[in-house]
């Protein structure tokens, strides 16, 4: 029942909507109206008007569907073979047969539609050898007709179908270009926060500390910070800018629009884009030394061999070890200690950082920090574990190298 179902729903309607369904009807009523005034049925006696409808019988049907003509006819040249195969009743089905057979090829499913045509050549011949003296011109006739209209209807079919397939592919198509498009709104999202939280973020805290600093020279110098910071942030946003603009330059933009601010890394001391592991022990220090400089006492590990990391992982690691420094920057304990590890092990490179939670509310906490580096880590098959214990918040990044190392 379900098979049935299934290939019957498959079925496609005729076209033009209701007015082209009510076109087989009328062809057909013109047709029998026709021969009925022609006087073609006087040659059938009694009942002889009602016979001559039986050629047109399918072709009305086909207001109800392909099914219901295909049906229809079959048991039309069944009743035809009945009354012994009159020449008259096969020529007027002549003409309804090739509107019939070609609509339906047309219309049913691929596997049906060529099914249908061998079927009525079947039935056809069968019944020749059934009915004696059944007029053999006439049956050849409406075989070859038969076999054109299959032939016609099974080209526009197959036409029809490679028309489908082509719609379906581009609406398969459009749906992955919607994924494709909110993973890069996610992803740009995430670019935006890495570029633009830290550095906005350091300029609420020198301009906090501004408020309780009364050396004119300690004042300018967090004034000029504040400056730089802006000015980073600025020529950052263009270099994003520039990255969605230039497609094609899209590794090379990337590594430079990830660099963190003047005050984590300074610009004249930039370490590229972290392909190496000097590199990368390079960004440790940097943000070490701009905590350092906010009045936090770092205490810096890097354990392993860093040069098993592969480039890609680099890169990913320096943008989380940028997002915690600004996450201490906003949570910490001021002038507390804080410890940064980087531990590189057989089969896992760890990133820790632990610190003393704050109880000042966060200067602009949108929490999309940890979001950010989840879905980074996630990439790579790793995760990020975050949590307090005892007034100490502890952040550790774990990511698996086996594998990676291969890939790149």
């Amino acid at each position: 029942m379900r098979k049935w179902t299934a290939w019957t729903a498959d079925i496609k309607p005729l076209p033009g909507g209701v007015v082209g369904r009510l076109v087989p009807i009328l062809l057909a009523l013109v047709m029998y109206v026709g021969d009925v005034w022609v006087g073609s049925g006087d040659s059938f006696g009694k009942y002889g008007t009602l016979k001559l409808a039986l050629p047109y019988l399918p072709l009305a049907a086909l207001f109800l569907g392909a099914l219901p003509g295909a049906i229809l006819w079959l048991a039309c040249i069944c009743v035809i073979a009945a009354v012994g195969m009159p020449g008259v009743l096969l020529a007027g089905l002549v003409f309804p047969s090739v509107i019939v057979v070609a609509g339906c090829c047309y219309l049913l499913p691929w596997r049906q539609a060529v099914l249908f045509p061998l079927l009525c050549e079947a039935v056809l011949f069968f019944l020749y050898l059934l009915v004696p003296n059944a007029p053999l011109f006439a049956v050849v006739m409406v075989g070859v007709f038969v076999a054109f209209a299959g032939a016609a209807g099974l080209s526009l079919n197959a036409f029809r179908r490679r028309h489908e397939n082509s719609a379906k592919r581009i609406e398969a198509l459009e749906v992955e270009q919607a994924k494709i498009r909110a993973n890069e709104r996610t992803l740009l999202a995430h670019e935006l926060h890495d570029i633009v939280a830290h550095d906005v973020t350091i300029i609420a805290m020198q301009a906090r500390r501004a408020e309780f600093v009364d050396d004119q020279k300690k004042t300018s110098e967090i004034l000029a910070g504040i400056g730089n910071s802006a000015q980073q942030t600025l020529q950052d946003l263009r270099s994003l800018v520039l990255l969605l603009k230039e497609e094609d330059k899209v590794s090379d933009a990337a590594g430079e629009s990830a660099t963190v601010g003047p005050s984590i890394i300074d610009p004249a001391e930039l370490s590229g884009e972290t392909t190496t592991a000097v590199g990368l022990v390079h960004d440790l220090d940097a943000v070490a030394d701009a905590l350092q400089s906010s009045g936090y006492e770092v205490n810096l590990t890097v354990q392993g061999e860093v040069a098993r990391i592969p480039a890609s992982l680099r890169q990913a690691l320096r943008r989380t070890i940028r997002e915690l420094g600004t996450n201490i920057l906003k949570h910490a304990v001021p002038a507390s200690s804080v410890e940064v590890g980087l531990y590189v092990r057989e089969g896992n490179v760890q990133l820790v950082a632990t610190n003393n939670i704050s109880g000042e509310k966060p200067i602009m906490s949108s929490k999309t920090g940890l979001e950010a580096m989840r879905a980074r880590c996630g990439v790579f098959g790793g995760f990020v574990e975050a949590g307090e214990t005892e007034g100490v918040w502890t952040t550790s990044v774990t990511i698996p190298l086996e594998g990676l190392s291969k890939a790149n």
